[in-house]
């Protein structure tokens, strides 16, 4: 098995490609400064001459409140860069598995989102993604889009605030933006499944079961290990941003990983 991971030394490449190792799979780890997604020419000179089986596109722009103020760059590197990679796999016949996000929709739900409903953006980061999500299907049939909610890992949103829990004995987190966190290493279990199992191709959510608010989240982070500090909950409209964000965006898994509390504990129980 020979794979393209793009955004490989992202949040989800760093889980993932320890798993791929495990499997015994060549792959070629690449991130922006060794492979430029926008640039076309070059993605076209390296297509026609790498040899493949399979891409798994994680390569994004990610943060949400600066996709808002460069909303050019988030469309460069979400829509173009994807389709640049979609080309790639159209061109060797492979399938492809793209990340998405749980921003494609607009938060206006009163129950988890399934795989068939329509999407509605109400920020930049959410319209580039979809836009991506959209030249995969377009370019392709054979095609993974798992989208996920609220990813934490190595570095990401749960070790910030264990480093801040050092530092500070108060947070102010806010409490009605209801979504599911999940753990990196939970979904790059499910993408190794998916291409061992080969996987019907189609849309994916995947996320833990269950949901909470941003605040309930921060709050059992410290809970587990037993750090002294108090959350405060606070409405999103106090805590103003360049970029809106869905009010509720829990999505339906298609096949649900274990709950978050479960799996916020278990990644935990690894940090010292």
């Amino acid at each position: 098995m020979r794979i393209l991971v793009t955004g490989a030394s992202g949040l989800l490449g760093k889980s993932l490609c320890p798993l791929l190792d495990k499997e015994g799979w060549q792959y070629w780890a690449c991130n922006s400064k060794i492979f430029d997604i926008t640039n076309t020419k070059m993605v076209n000179e390296i297509m026609n001459k790498i040899s493949l089986d399979f891409i798994i596109h994680l390569a994004g722009f990610t943060n949400i409140d600066q996709a808002e103020d460069n909303p050019e760059i988030a469309y460069n590197v979400n829509q173009l860069g994807t389709r640049n990679i979609a080309h790639i796999a159209k061109k060797h016949n492979i399938p492809i598995l793209y990340v998405s996000t749980d921003n494609v929709f607009d938060g206006n739900s009163k129950t988890p989102y399934k795989t068939t409903d329509v999407t509605n953006p109400i920020n930049v980061y959410g319209k580039s993604k979809l836009a991506g999500e959209k030249e995969i299907i377009k370019a392709v049939k054979k095609y993974y889009i798992l989208r996920t909610s609220w990813l934490y890992g190595k570095g990401g949103y749960v070790d910030a605030m264990l480093t801040f829990s050092n530092f500070r004995k108060e947070i102010s987190i806010v409490n009605d933006q209801i979504g599911t966190p999940t753990c990196a290493d939970d979904v790059s279990e499910k993408i190794v499944e998916l291409i061992k199992t080969k996987a019907p191709y189609g849309i994916y959510h995947v996320t833990s079961s269950g949901s909470a608010s941003w605040a309930d989240f921060t709050k059992k982070i410290f809970e587990l290990k037993k750090k002294n500090v108090e959350v405060c909950s606070i409405d999103k409209s106090d805590f103003p941003r360049p970029a809106r964000r869905p009010r509720y965006c829990v999505l339906d898994s298609s096949d649900a990983l274990p709950d978050w509390e479960s799996s916020l504990e278990k990644y935990l129980a690894l940090k010292k």
